[in-house]
């Protein structure tokens, strides 16, 4: 049963004054900005959108934005000054992901009796001018309606991995991103719960979100030593991303606070990762993971994240459980449920595994292992992209690298630096994808003996087709300047001659794939039934992959691949 106080937050009586002021001359505008005549433009029929502390017209083509003149505690929008510079800062900052959106600001001028926008005067108040766009294609409802695919979540990773990798690094206060200021964050939300909610948040949460913020502190102080706290979007939820033609938009940043915008990129990434995990949507939650940290190289992310999404579920269904004060309180509150569910849901024991594909450059891993991160939800760490990033929180250049670079030194050196990172994956609690050869037993005898060491369950994954077909993909991706692989016929040649064939032992942690399939086929469960049955021989994986829950949030793991090594 939820609870929530009813009390209202006492204010000195000359704030409330103050407020009352703003509010009286304010209404006035807001009433004249209903009126399709204070435009200078066409404006149609008005539609007025309220939130906590804007109120936005859809007036024609374009959109605009005024603040209201309330004092929230963590905002105080009484003064017009106060609005105006917030107006400032909205189109300064949102211009870094949606500079096309926000036209800039402009003022409401009274004229006698009347107010008109953008017209010539001394302002009364300030509005953000945007252009207008279709709110069906919000990402939100693109959800809703079974339209949001991979294709527009992988945009959402190249954008926001761009956004972060140039994003500002020296934050105005020396207390954001502490690990401190990050332990009183996550104690507001939760003691805001309880105080609006009463027993929503179950207690092994709350006890949960405890522990990892101690366990975590050193991590969040060598995130922010290395310049990982970056000025971020800070509310990038699925209502703040649209879809505008192949592109994706995001907007409505956080301005009016530098401690919500200051934070950790993986705190920004974490948004919209629990708010597609929050809609069911696990799937398209592990691709904007993977395509996020391709483009990043930023694995480092891996440890506090599990934090971040459960912050970021109880932000989501504290909001939820203020919006239950007004109208639609059931609505609010069965989301609030929700959020609280996916916190809960991420907050549970997490199980990895390692699994290594094997298979000569060609056999279609790459294409394969990557469908079957997203369906799974495991990390696929690729070889060939990361031979190609020259420094960490760097795109990868795919320019060909010279004859060096492949070496019998460089590849060993290359595979013991794949282990460091799938080392650091696994103790984060996350499962593992190796895409790469795998074509020599002393660099599969290594991943396998890490597996046995943390008891994961480890499987050798072999993706074979003919010959002719191998030659066939190598000779077409050769001629393709995108791809990561610099192999070529003779790359090939020398793979088929120097392979070393599995050992028994190897042998029996073996499933094997036919990969001479249409590509829509990996997208099916059932062409990795194999797979599922060797990893859950109780049919239980088998039932989150067709529930749409990935495997690292369920439990129950036989550690069968280490124990058939032993």
């Amino acid at each position: 049963m939820l609870t929530r106080s009813s009390a209202p937050i006492r204010r000195p009586l000359h704030a409330q004054h103050r407020e009352r002021i703003a509010r009286r001359a304010w209404s006035r505008i807001d009433a004249a900005l209903q009126r399709p005549c204070s435009y200078r433009h066409p404006a149609g029929r008005i539609r007025r959108i309220e939130t906590h502390i804007s109120v936005i017209y859809l007036a024609g083509r374009f959109a605009y934005k005024i603040k209201k003149p309330v004092d929230l505690g963590f905002v105080d929008f009484t003064d017009v000054a106060a609005r105006q510079h917030d107006c400032n800062e909205e189109v300064r900052l949102n211009r870094r992901l949606a500079r096309g959106l926000y036209l800039g600001v402009v003022p409401v001028v009274r004229l006698g009796r009347i107010f008109k926008v953008d017209a010539q005067g001394t302002p009364v108040e300030h509005a953000v001018r945007m252009k207008r766009f279709d709110d069906r294609q919000l990402f939100s409802r693109l959800l809703t309606r079974g339209e949001l695919g991979v294709a527009q979540i992988d945009r959402v990773a190249e954008r926001l991995a761009a956004f972060h990798r140039c994003a500002s690094t020296i934050p105005p206060r020396s207390t954001l991103g502490t690990a401190t200021f990050l332990r009183t964050q996550m104690e507001t939300v939760l003691t805001s719960l309880e105080r609006e909610a009463g027993t929503l948040v179950p207690a092994g949460v709350r006890q949960w979100c405890e522990r990892e913020a101690a366990r975590l502190a050193g991590h969040f102080e060598a995130r922010r030593a290395g310049g990982f706290v970056r000025e971020c979007h800070g509310d990038l939820h699925l209502d703040n991303i649209v879809r505008k033609g192949n592109d994706a938009i995001l907007f409505d940043c956080i301005e009016f606070s530098d401690a919500l915008r200051w934070i950790d990129v993986a705190s920004d990434l974490a948004f919209p990762l629990m708010d597609l995990q929050a809609h069911g949507s696990d799937d398209l939650a592990s691709a904007l993971l993977n395509g996020w940290l391709q483009r990043t190289g930023d694995f480092g992310t891996l440890p506090a994240l599990r934090f971040y999404v459960v912050y970021r579920a109880l932000v989501r269904a504290l909001v939820e459980v203020l919006k239950a004060r007004g109208s639609f309180a059931a609505d609010c509150l069965a989301r609030a449920r929700d959020y609280v569910a996916c916190a809960a849901r991420m907050a549970s024991a997490q199980q990895p595994y390692l699994l290594l594909c094997h298979g000569y450059s060609g056999s279609g891993k790459s294409v394969a292992s990557e469908a079957l991160a997203n369906r799974i939800g495991a990390i696929r760490l690729s070889s060939d992209t990361e031979r190609k990033r020259q420094r960490a929180f760097a795109p990868p250049d795919h320019h060909a690298l010279p004859a060096v670079a492949y070496s019998r030194k460089a590849i060993d050196s290359h595979y013991d630096a794949l282990l460091a990172i799938a080392r650091h994956m696994l103790e984060a609690g996350y499962p593992v994808l190796m895409d790469a050869t795998f074509l020599k037993q002393r660099h599969r005898a290594s991943f396998i003996e890490l597996a046995c060491v943390y008891d994961v369950p480890v499987f050798l994954l072999d993706f074979h087709t003919s010959a002719r077909q191998l030659a066939e993909r190598v000779r077409k991706r050769a001629t393709d300047p995108g791809q990561s692989s610099d192999a070529n016929a003779a790359v090939l040649v020398r793979q088929l001659a120097n392979e070393e064939p599995l050992t028994p032992d190897e042998a029996a942690l073996t499933v094997a794939f036919d990969t001479d399939v249409p590509l829509g086929a990996f997208q099916h469960a059932t062409y990795w039934k194999p797979l599922l049955i060797r990893l859950h021989p109780d049919g239980a994986l088998e039932h989150a992959v067709h529930s749409g829950t990935p495997h690292w949030q369920t439990s129950g793991w036989d550690a069968t691949g280490c124990q058939r090594v032993a």
